[in-house]
C-alpha cells in the first residue's frame, strides 16, 4: 500500500520530468528552426549576389564574373557550393570539384529549400531561386554544409539537458519539502491517534485542514459515543444484577415457606434454579465492581491496578482469605482497554481463588514484543485430558463447586480479541493450575504494548 506522500511525490516527479522533457524538445526544435531560417535567409542573399555577378558576354550569353565570386566557393569541399542553370549553361562552383547535385529549373520568383547529402556525405541545406535577367530565365542554387550547425545544436541540447536535469533535481527537492510540509498535519493526526491508542488522550486533535476536519470530527464523535455506550452498558449490567438479586432473595424466601414442605421436589427445583441464577448475578456483580466506571482506552499502570484488583478479590473471598502474592515489572503499563484487562485478570484470579487451598500467585512481565501474565494457585489443578476443555463455555471441572463455567471462556475471548494466547498447565511452584496469558504489543483490538 503506497502512502499519500509517495503518490503525490511520484505524480509531481513524473509531471516535472514530462514538462522539462517537453520543454527540451520544444526549445531544441525552436532553436533548430530559428537558425535554419537565418541560414536560409543568408543563402537567399547569396543567390542574389551570384545573380548580380552574372554578366553578358560578347556572344550575348550570360557568364559569371570570377572577380565577384567569394573565395569560399573556390576551395574544394569547403562546404559552400553553388550551381547556376540558364538555358544550356550549367555552371557549378569549383568547391564541388567533380561532384554535383540534382537541380531543376525554377520559374522566376520561385524559391525552394531542401536538404540533401553532398560531397563527402556532408549534410547540405540548399536554397534555389528562379530569376529573370537579360530576358533569360536563370535558376541559382546555393548550398551550405550543416555539420557545424548540427554540432552546435547538439552541444546546446546537451548543455540545456544538463541544466534541465539540475533544475529538475532542485524542483524535486523543493517539491519533497512542500509535500512533507503540506502533509505534516496528517502526521500530527497519526501521532494523536497513536496517543489515543496508548490511552494518553480521549480524542483526536484537529489537524487544521478543511479537507479532513469533518472526518476527524466524525471519528471523535464515534469515540465519544462508543465510550458512553460501553460505560452505560456496564453500569446497566451492574444495576440489573443488583435488582435481580433483590427479587431473587424473595424467591428464596418463598422456597422456604412451610406450604412447600409437602412438595420437596418442587422446593429442590426452585432452590437449584435460584442458586444458579444467584451465581450468575454474583459473577456479573464482581465484573461491575472490578471494572468500575473507567474510560476505555486509558493507559493502565499495572502496579496500581493489580494492587486494587488483589484487594477486591481478597474482599470477595473474605471467608476463605487466600494469600494472594503478586509481582510486576516496575513501570510496566498495559496500553489497552482497562475494563478488558480487569475482566481478564479478574476472571483468572477469581478462578484461582475459588480452587486454591490458600495461596495464589500473580505475575506480570513485559519485553519489546509482548506482555505476559501468569496466574498460579495451590489447588488440585486439572487433569491433563481436561485442560483443553477449560475455556469451553459452560464446562465445569467439578460440578460440586459453585460457578457457571463462563469465566475462563470470557478470558479466552478477551485474549483472542487482542491476538494473544491463553495456555494452561500444572504449576511447578504451587502444584495447582498454571494459567499463562501472552498478549502481543500493539494488539489488534486493545493496542497493547
Amino acid at each position: 500500500m503506497t502512502s499519500l506522500k509517495a503518490r503525490l511525490s511520484l505524480a509531481l516527479a513524473v509531471s516535472l520530468i514530462a514538462l522539462l522533457a517537453l520543454q527540451w524538445v520544444v526549445v531544441s526544435v525552436a532553436i533548430n528552426r530559428l537558425t535554419e531560417q537565418q541560414l536560409v535567409g543568408r543563402l537567399a542573399k547569396d543567390t542574389e549576389s551570384l545573380l548580380a555577378a552574372l554578366q553578358l558576354n560578347a556572344q550575348g550569353g550570360l557568364h559569371l564574373d570570377p572577380r565577384r565570386i567569394s573565395p569560399r566557393y573556390e576551395r574544394p569541399f569547403s562546404g559552400h557550393y553553388y550551381m547556376i542553370l540558364s538555358g544550356p549553361m550549367r555552371e557549378t562552383s569549383r568547391s564541388l570539384w567533380d561532384a554535383s547535385f540534382e537541380l531543376t529549373p525554377l520559374d522566376p520568383g520561385e524559391l525552394r529549400t531542401f536538404h540533401l547529402s553532398g560531397p563527402e556525405r556532408q549534410p547540405l541545406i540548399v536554397v534555389a531561386q528562379g530569376f529573370r535577367k537579360h530576358d533569360s530565365s536563370v535558376t541559382i542554387a546555393v548550398a551550405e554544409d550543416r555539420s557545424a550547425l548540427n554540432a552546435g545544436l547538439r552541444r546546446f541540447q546537451v548543455l540545456y539537458g544538463a541544466a534541465s536535469a539540475i533544475v529538475l533535481m532542485t524542483l524535486l527537492v523543493v517539491q519533497g519539502l512542500i509535500v512533507r510540509r503540506g502533509l505534516r498535519p496528517l502526521d500530527d493526526v497519526r501521532q494523536s491517534m497513536e496517543k489515543l491508542a496508548r490511552g494518553e488522550g480521549h480524542r483526536i486533535e484537529p489537524a487544521g485542514l478543511a479537507e479532513i476536519a469533518p472526518l476527524i470530527a466524525q471519528l471523535n464523535r464515534l469515540l465519544s459515543t462508543m465510550g458512553h455506550r460501553s460505560r452505560r452498558s456496564r453500569e446497566a449490567l451492574g444495576n440489573l444484577a443488583h435488582a435481580l438479586k433483590t427479587r431473587l432473595a424473595v424467591f428464596g424466601q418463598l422456597a422456604e415457606r412451610p406450604e412447600l414442605d409437602t412438595y420437596p421436589d418442587l422446593r429442590a427445583a426452585v432452590s437449584n434454579a435460584t442458586d444458579g441464577i444467584r451465581r450468575i448475578i454474583e459473577r456479573e456483580l464482581k465484573r461491575a465492581r472490578v471494572a468500575g466506571d473507567a474510560m476505555p482506552g486509558q493507559r493502565v499502570a499495572l502496579r496500581d491496578e493489580l494492587s486494587l484488583l488483589v484487594k477486591t478479590l481478597t474482599g470477595l473471598y473474605a471467608d476463605k482469605l487466600p494469600a494472594i502474592t503478586w509481582e510486576v515489572t516496575p513501570g510496566l503499563e498495559f496500553e489497552g482497554d482497562r475494563e478488558d484487562l480487569l475482566e481478564l485478570l479478574g476472571n483468572l484470579l477469581d478462578n484461582a481463588c475459588k480452587w486454591c487451598r490458600g495461596r495464589v500467585f500473580l505475575a506480570a512481565a513485559g519485553n519489546g514484543h509482548d506482555i505476559t501474565f501468569l496466574v498460579e494457585d495451590d489447588g488440585p489443578g486439572c487433569a491433563e485430558e481436561k485442560l483443553a476443555a477449560l475455556t469451553r463455555r459452560g464446562f465445569r471441572a467439578d460440578e460440586a463447586m459453585p460457578g457457571d463455567g463462563l469465566g475462563l471462556a470470557i478470558a479466552r475471548d478477551i485474549v483472542e480479541s487482542y491476538g494473544g494466547t491463553l495456555s494452561f498447565g500444572q504449576s511447578a511452584a504451587l502444584g495447582g493450575l498454571r494459567v499463562e496469558v501472552r498478549l502481543p504489543r500493539g494488539g489488534t483490538t486493545g493496542q497493547t504494548q
